[in-house]
């Protein structure tokens, strides 16, 4: 997504489901408005972990994670510590 001035916005989200709970809405947004090519225009891994360690930490609970489509490179060792 793109806002004005051309800065890049991104999203990364979760659902939190559980029978007879509200679902909650769990998100962190990167916005890119440095120039040049040595800033990451996205999420990176750890990103991502940080934001799953956020949902198990408000959720209080285990957490079963359904993941599609995730264009990312990943390290066995970050995800299964």
């Amino acid at each position: 997504m793109t806002g004005g001035h051309n800065a890049r916005v991104s999203l990364a989200a979760l659902i939190a489901v559980k029978p007879g709970c509200q679902p909650r809405l769990i998100y962190r947004v990167h916005r890119n408005r440095a120039r040049g090519k040595d800033r990451r225009k996205g999420f990176t891994e750890a990103d991502y972990a940080r934001l799953l360690d956020a949902a198990h930490q408000q959720l209080g609970g285990p957490l079963v994670v359904v993941w599609d489509n995730l264009k990312c490179a990943t390290s066995a060792g970050q995800w299964l510590s």
